[in-house]
């Protein structure tokens, strides 16, 4: 997973378990509505079909993404939203709210980092102007996205924005998180 390059800083890492990880981030205080530039490097395992979209064929296998991230926090999603439709000269009514799938009670010193269901999720939005690496691994072995078996989620814009340029938005759990770099420190997490 290491030839996947990045465009942060190198600074010294500090080891820290997930629930570590998830005392860091709730302590983390931050300006409410004061964005915060961070890294993450996580290892996620994407909803899979059952068969091959191509051949029909059942599929047994694993596959798991791994990306180095270069990441916006603190912000809020109907802002970032309503804020484009303003760039674009656009009424802020073409934004259709849709039901959060995804409830997160946040915690008290900032607006990116909460509980769903008592696990830890980082919320953020992926900076758009730092393209991420991504790398795929089939069964534990580095393999070319354009290789892999037809399983991989399809890619789906969002339709209710109304928005030209879309807006990128994700959860992540911590669980997921391989390392994060947030105000000049790296937290790796063991294990």
């Amino acid at each position: 997973m290491s030839n996947v390059k990045t465009t942060a800083k190198k600074v010294s890492a500090k080891k820290v378990t997930v629930i570590e990880l998830g005392t860091i981030l709730s302590n983390v205080t931050v300006v409410k509505g004061m964005a915060c530039i961070a890294h993450v490097e996580q290892l996620t395992k994407p909803k899979l079909t059952k068969k091959d979209r191509d051949t029909k064929e059942p599929f047994m296998g694993q596959i798991h993404k791994y990306s180095k991230v270069a990441i916006i926090l603190n912000t809020e999603y109907e802002t970032v939203v309503t804020n484009q439709l303003k760039k674009e000269n656009k009424d802020t009514a073409e934004y259709e709210k849709g039901r959060n799938t995804m409830p997160i009670e946040k915690c008290e010193n900032n607006n990116f980092f909460g509980y769903f269901n008592d696990k830890g999720v980082l919320e953020y939005k992926p900076n758009q102007g730092v393209k991420p690496s991504v790398a795929y691994y089939l069964n534990g072995k580095l393999t070319d996205k354009a290789i892999l078996p037809n399983v991989l989620p399809v890619s789906s814009v969002a339709t209710n924005q109304g928005t030209e340029k879309e807006i990128s938005w994700r959860k992540l759990y911590i669980t997921n998180i391989v390392a994060i770099t947030l105000n000049g420190c790296k937290y790796e997490v063991i294990k």
